[in-house]
């Protein structure tokens, strides 16, 4: 790794997160008087200025297709379903979601243990998911229904690992349950190109990236056994537009 390539962009990286972080005491003023739409609000601004402003930095680029499928705040919370290539997949969600509103995400555990990264969790309404214990999934279930019932939005990588390549992993069946739980419709979503950014040289490297937004699924409609096939038929789209 080439430090004084990838020095820059992560200090300049760690002091844009650094003022991410900075709406903690305006998002817990917030959540005291009850005002969700503010808090909302105030989520999606600080994100929006991040994405923009850290993209260019790391130099990463976007092409959009079938923005006209996401939701708006407006509409109500849903669940961005998306594979997983890189690191640089929440850039690429935050890209697709600035001009419609905030999202939380799925986290992992592990995020917990870096102070700067546990206060994006927090004040990104996101949730932690403890991997392979069903007990914490139990859980991170019930967390994320209550989230998703104040209406903020939440985004999962149903693969449950980075594949860091072109191709896609099998979807874990038990990352469906968070929006049949909560009865919320999901958007699939294809990500293809952010495995250049960082996974396939070990090396921060500039990546273009395709971004491709499928019409929202409304499985809350749905009675279990056309879930199920709804459920195949996500993870179906998201993998054909790979090859597209």
């Amino acid at each position: 790794m080439n430090i004084f390539k990838t020095g820059p962009r992560f200090i300049k990286g760690y002091i844009e997160t650094k003022k991410f972080t900075s709406i903690k005491k305006q998002a817990e003023a917030l959540r005291a008087v009850g005002d969700l739409r503010g808090e909302k609000e105030l989520i999606w601004d600080a994100q929006k200025r991040w994405v923009e402003t850290m993209s260019p930095v790391l130099g990463l680029t976007y092409e959009v297709y079938g923005e006209e499928n996401v939701p708006s705040l407006e509409d109500g919370p849903f669940m961005i379903y998306s594979n997983h290539q890189s690191f640089a997949d929440i850039c690429a969600t935050l890209w697709l979601m600035k001009e419609h509103g905030p999202m939380g995400y799925v986290s992992k555990k592990e995020w917990s243990k870096y102070p700067i990264l546990a206060d994006v969790v927090e004040y990104s309404r996101s949730i932690y998911l403890v991997r392979n214990n069903p007990k914490e999934a139990v859980k991170a279930l019930g967390e994320a229904k209550k989230m998703l019932d104040q209406g903020f939005s939440l985004c999962i990588f149903p693969e449950g690992t980075r594949s860091q390549k072109h191709e896609m992993g099998e979807f874990k069946a038990g990352a469906f349950k968070f929006a049949e739980k909560a009865k919320v419709p999901i958007l699939p979503v294809t990500i293809d190109g952010t495995y250049h950014f960082f996974e396939e040289k070990g090396t921060w490297n500039p990546a273009h990236i395709k971004i491709t937004a499928h019409p929202l699924v409304h499985i809350e409609d749905m009675d279990r056994e056309h879930q199920h096939e709804a459920q195949k038929q996500i993870e179906a789209t998201i993998r054909a537009a790979l090859d597209e």
